[in-house]
């Protein structure tokens, strides 16, 4: 029995040393991990070969290996696709390494789509409470197996299963503490880049947004008093033009103080159900405008800690970038409501032109945006100033099908 759990401490030494080699030389984000050309999905099926090929033979019925690590971190930090891959390479190396393949089959059909289930319970919670999800999961293997042995009576096979079973469980453990460090770092890595251009917007803003807003105000002042002049027709036209021009750099060098300003105000209760319904109004007309139906459900009370023109702000912006993403005769959905977990949830919904991958990873940057004239500094006071509530921005979007902006922020209790 000794020798068995030695044995077995080999194969934790081997698995732990893989997943070290991929977290120091490849670390891959989320979303590239959910590819099977990934290195993840790489290191996944070396583990499942090693430990398939290498079992522990306690007698000469029962083998006990590591496979079922594999595909639970396949499902947990791969994705469907990758699961369902590693599935699909352990019938393969069963075949090849002496397997009873029925009951392979039929054992991890039923473990893979209980996985399902378990991989979005997972995702939900901080790392305590992944690792409780897991665990009770995990655990529904040694116990069928006990209660198979203990009808056949053997004991001692019991025992050999339990401690075999904790010594699994202690490195999916230590794995999933692994990778969620992981995972942090490149999070914190991500926030300190963003940091960084948000302190040289900042910088730039405070520098020179003051001295190029006096000589524009100065500009627009005389080429308004020339309109009154007895001008033709078309010199009121170049007029107009350059006022608009004039005024959209304006609000270009508001966004950038609107960045450089620290938060001083304190924070007062606000009903966000009217300053939802503010904002809609506000936005009704370029609406109609644009031959644009907005469809809301709000629910009533809905009641949050903030500043009301910052709020206001973020959902006219957001409410106006979802109107120009649709060219015409299109539709907005907007719905807000208090969810479970403490949080009002305001969801923008467009049939506009959507986005790809790469263009979301980029949205909400300093001077990225998606519009011929638009300089991303919108949707970067956006977040910051969500996030200085204690809220989130998420986005969901499809090419030619539309996007969905959701805004988490906390609510009063």
């Amino acid at each position: 029995m000794w020798e068995s759990i030695q044995s077995m401490c080999l194969h934790v030494v081997f698995i732990l040393f893989t997943i070290l080699i991929y977290q120091v030389f490849f670390k891959e984000r989320e979303e590239k991990r959910k590819k099977i050309r990934s290195k993840f999905f790489l290191f996944m099926l070396i583990i499942l070969v090693f430990t398939m090929s290498q079992p522990v033979l306690y007698s000469e019925i029962y083998k006990y290996d590591f496979k079922a690590v594999a595909i639970i971190l396949s499902f947990l930090y791969g994705g469907k696709r990758a699961g369902f891959a590693a599935f699909l390479a352990l019938i393969v190396t069963g075949f090849f390494t002496d397997q009873r393949l029925l009951i392979l089959l039929g054992n991890y059909t039923v473990f893979c789509l209980l996985l399902l289930p378990v991989t979005s319970m997972f995702h939900r919670y901080r790392i305590k409470g992944k690792v409780i999800v897991i665990s009770l999961f995990y655990m529904m293997i040694p116990i069928t197996r006990g209660i198979f042995l203990q009808l056949k009576e053997d004991h001692r096979q019991t025992i050999f299963e339990l401690s075999s079973s904790l010594i699994v469980l202690a490195t999916l453990i230590a794995i999933v503490y692994l990778i969620e460090n992981m995972n942090e770092q490149i999070e914190m890595k991500q926030e300190l880049i963003r940091t960084e251009k948000m302190n040289v917007v900042s910088q730039l803003a405070a520098s020179v947004a003051h001295e190029i807003r006096n000589p524009m105000t100065s500009v627009r002042g005389f080429m308004q008093l020339m309109q009154k002049e007895n001008l033709t027709k078309e010199q009121h036209l170049y007029i107009s033009i350059s006022i608009e021009e004039l005024d959209r750099a304006q609000e270009i060098i508001n966004q950038y103080l609107a960045l450089a300003k620290p938060q001083t105000d304190q924070y007062e209760t606000i009903d966000l159900t009217s300053v939802i319904q503010q904002s809609i109004d506000v936005m009704h007309s370029y609406a109609i405008l644009n031959s644009i139906h907005i469809t809301q459900q709000v629910e009533s009370s809905l009641e949050i800690e903030g500043l009301k023109l910052e709020i206001q702000q973020v959902l006219i912006n957001i409410i106006k970038n979802a109107i120009e993403a649709i060219k015409s005769e299109g539709e907005i959905w907007i719905s807000a409501a208090k969810n479970s977990n403490g949080f009002v949830s305001i969801q923008i919904q467009d049939n506009g032109v959507g986005m790809t991958e790469d263009q979301m990873k980029k949205l909400g940057s300093p001077y990225y945006s998606t519009k011929e004239k638009g300089t991303g500094l919108g949707l970067t006071v956006c977040h910051q100033i969500v996030k200085q509530m204690g809220g989130q921005i998420m986005i969901k979007s499809e090419l030619k099908k539309g996007t969905c902006f959701t805004i988490n922020l906390p609510s009063i209790k």
